[in-house]
């Protein structure tokens, strides 16, 4: 009888179960190193946000979308606030989004047109995509003009492929960069590399502008000068650049309408400020509200600066709490202390200092005539105008009788004008 041979079945389940407690260990550890980095850097509200986006409701693909822009002079239809004037004409609105530590401005000209200039927050918070979108929404926007993105940091750019794919964009301003300076700024060149809108029934491309040098953005009865490097001193941008490089890239842009003037930021810092005051671009500048540079950061918005710039209303885009000190003593100190070099017509010094941290969205009004509306959405204490507030009483207003004419405000409830005797 001939012999029967070992089987090997019980060793080949000892190895199969020696190689899945062995790829299960690694899995575990991969797992847990997983875990910590994502803690470390905070990431978890972002994965839960992706999550969350993946099994909603989707959107109209960019191109699907209905066309048209807000019509001119009709920036809001909310209530007027309390502390600020009754605008007439057509009207220029700047909304500084409250969106965290980070920067999204909303600029409706009185032409229609509007542009997002940055559209991101802070790594590791809740995606302020909601804000950001109800803003448009509100306001019944589906296509945007222009969008402006200052420099590549993740605070600024953070939402640009979620607003790509969302809404139509006519035309993009960029920042010279290597692609691979980050995987956010990757995807957000991307897709302005490859967005169309359609207009008239027909596709066209998306315009991609860079921000080097000295250029201009306009509009009916609106003008924006922006200035930034010329291209032979522009600095590298690439992975591993300084971040007083990447910051310095942001343009500094004065918007005009009805001679008055914003000055816009980004996260401008004492480097480029320097470069632009000697390239004499801030020169007889009498501006009125300034977006403060780099969130309020020491490194931004210096004496020297304030002093040609000559504003009246600063804000600053920041985030409650946020790890990074913003804004600094030192730029508030500035603030406090900055008084015009030259005393003129306007307010000696800073008026008001807004902070979105505090006192929410920031909307910036100007009409026709040039009154500007400053309304603070979580602090109405802190709405003003160089108007005449609604329901103020000139007392001094007295007829061909004289008498003293009383105006009872339509906003209040009433459509009529009380005359009393003296």
């Amino acid at each position: 009888m001939a012999s029967r041979k070992p089987s090997n079945s019980k060793k080949n389940n000892s190895d199969t179960k020696k190689i899945i407690a062995i790829l299960t260990v690694i899995l575990v550890i991969v797992l847990i190193i997983a875990i910590v980095l994502i803690s470390i850097r905070g990431l978890w509200k972002d994965i839960i946000d992706i999550v969350k986006n993946f099994f909603a409701e989707e959107e109209l693909p960019s191109g699907e979308q209905s066309s048209g822009n807000i019509s001119s002079g009709n920036v809001s239809n909310k209530p007027i606030p309390s502390g600020v004037a009754e605008l007439s004409g057509d009207i220029m609105e700047m909304r500084v989004l409250d969106i965290g530590q980070g920067d999204c401005i909303l600029l409706l000209f009185p032409d229609g047109q509007v542009m997002v200039m940055d559209i991101g927050s802070e790594l590791g918070t809740t995606s302020p995509w909601n804000v950001i979108d109800g803003a448009l929404k509100e306001l019944k926007i589906t296509t945007i003009d222009y969008l402006f993105l200052t420099h590549t940091d993740y605070d600024h750019i953070r939402e640009t492929k979620k607003l790509v794919d969302n809404y139509q964009i006519k035309s993009f301003y960029l920042p010279v960069a290597d692609i691979e300076t980050s995987a956010t700024w990757r995807n957000a060149y991307n897709a302005a590399l490859s967005e169309t809108y359609v207009e008239d029934g027909e596709t066209k491309q998306a315009e991609i502008n860079y921000n080097v040098g000295s250029y201009e953005i306009s509009g009916e009865n609106w003008l924006m000068k922006c200035y930034s490097f010329d291209e032979e001193d522009y600095p590298s941008i690439k992975n591993g650049s300084s971040a007083e490089n990447k910051n310095a890239v942001s343009p500094t842009c004065f918007l005009e309408y009805a001679d008055r003037t914003i000055v816009l930021t980004g996260d401008s810092n004492e480097k480029s400020e320097t470069y632009l005051m000697n390239k004499g671009y801030f020169d007889n500048v009498d501006a009125d509200v300034l977006k403060v540079g780099h969130h309020g950061s020491r490194s931004s918005t210096m004496m020297e600066f304030l002093n040609k710039v000559d504003c009246e209303y600063a804000i600053i885009s920041c985030g409650a709490g946020n790890s990074y000190g913003h804004p600094t003593p030192e730029v508030l100190e500035r603030l406090d202390i900055y008084r015009d070099l030259v005393p003129d017509d306007d307010y000696n010094g800073f008026a008001q200092v807004y902070r979105t941290d505090e006192d929410g969205t920031v909307t910036v009004q100007i009409d026709e005539n040039g009154v500007i509306n400053l309304i603070a959405d979580e602090n109405s204490d802190k709405n003003t105008t160089t108007g005449k507030p609604i329901g103020e009483i000139d007392s001094g207003e007295i007829n061909e009788s004289g008498q003293v004419v009383l105006i009872c405000i339509k906003q209040y409830g009433c459509d009529f004008i009380e005359v009393g005797a003296i």
